[in-house]
């Protein structure tokens, strides 16, 4: 047997797939990504798109049905690129999610290519999520979310899409005065168990969890910077994750990797990596990407750049690629430098990325291929 051993980032090669487009979701076969308002399927073996599925237009009277069809054209694209679908996924029997505007679910039986709309009336309107943030139930397949809001004052909700009964409703709530709002909702299939990760204060950060799709709802542990976190890994004995610490954080905060260990109960350090992590992936084999992200404004002595992080089957981390920052201005999209990576599992050695505010792959499909061990 081979030991999987430390690679320099020159072993990792990548290639354009398309234009325009960013990643969202994968499974080992395909990945689901977003170009405007479509969905596209990338098949691994044959590196072929697809187009799958659109959102319908907002306004179904004429005036807005011209209006949609002008902003969605080459020409209206090229005018005013747009920063495209906020959050898709799928579910286990191929439906897919989308959350942006509002709420959609596309099936897969379905025999036009527009998203059917799941229609609430909670008030406040809801707030999306934060991207990354979104859990799906491996048992019951409901979805799950919380909200993300900055500069308010009220409380923050934790929300239940159900796809079978098309219901949309409130599970939990946080008061203003324990969180500032909610980070990630994340599925553990190790321990049954969904995980909540909320910022930013000391106090407001922390992780929580429920086994029992928020009949209950218990606080794991949190109160300084460590535990904010977006993106969780899972595995048979514990649980990893890069601190969040932004722009608003003490220069001291320098961003880590940790381990919590289930058996043991103990908490290890892992690694420095300096920026925010904001997503994570698995991969087939075992082995995981974490990407971190460059804040304009940073308190922090980090890298201007976005970068991944590679975890190989010894559960070794290092940095594979770093892209150096490079604001491009986009209509939804923030001043920050980071790199999108697919939630769910991608085939080993494989990862479908998009850089965005980098100076190489702005708003490209990449794929990147890691040398085999």
């Amino acid at each position: 047997m081979q030991v999987p051993h430390l690679m320099s980032e020159s072993d990792v090669t990548w290639q354009p797939v398309a234009e325009e487009m960013v990643v969202h979701w994968s499974d080992p076969k395909s990945c689901l990504c977003v170009r405007d308002h479509w969905v596209y399927r990338y098949q691994y073996a044959s590196r072929k798109l697809e187009r799958v599925c659109r959102i319908p237009a907002k306004d179904q009277r004429w005036p807005g049905l011209l209006k949609d069809w002008f902003a969605r054209s080459w020409a209206g694209q090229r005018l005013s690129p747009k920063a495209g679908l906020g959050h898709v996924g799928q579910l286990a029997n191929g439906d897919i999610y989308i959350v942006y505007d509002r709420i959609y679910l596309y099936r897969t039986q379905q025999s036009d290519r527009v998203a059917t709309i799941i229609n609430h009336d909670l008030l406040p309107k809801l707030a999306s999520p934060l991207r990354g943030g979104i859990a799906v139930h491996a048992k019951s397949q409901c979805i799950y979310f919380g909200e993300y809001l900055n500069g308010h004052s009220r409380d923050i909700r934790l929300v239940q899409i159900d796809p079978v009964l098309q219901s949309v409703k409130v599970c939990a709530t946080f008061s203003r005065q324990d969180i500032k709002h909610i980070h990630s909702v994340s599925y553990d299939p190790y321990r049954d168990r969904i995980w909540i990760c909320t910022g930013d204060l000391d106090h407001e950060s922390a992780f929580y969890f429920t086994d029992d799709e928020f009949n209950s709802l218990h606080k794991f542990a949190g109160g300084d910077q460590s535990w904010r976190a977006i993106g969780l890994l899972f595995d048979q004995d514990g649980m990893e994750w890069g601190m969040d610490a932004g722009k608003d954080a003490p220069a001291t905060a320098i961003n880590k990797l940790y381990r919590y260990d289930f058996t043991t109960e103990v908490r290890t350090e892992l690694a420095v990596i300096g920026n925010p992590a904001y997503f994570v992936g698995q991969f087939s084999d075992g082995t995981a990407m974490m990407q971190t992200t460059y804040e304009p404004g940073r308190m922090q002595d980090t890298p201007e750049q976005a970068a991944l992080w590679f975890r190989n089957q010894l559960r070794q981390w290092q940095q594979v690629l770093a892209l150096p920052y490079l604001h491009q201005p986009r209509l939804g999209v923030s001043k920050y430098g980071y790199i999108l990576i697919p939630s769910g599992v991608s085939p080993a050695g494989q990862l479908l990325f998009s850089p965005i505010n980098c100076q190489s792959g702005h708003y490209q499909l990449l794929q990147l291929q890691l040398p085999t061990t």
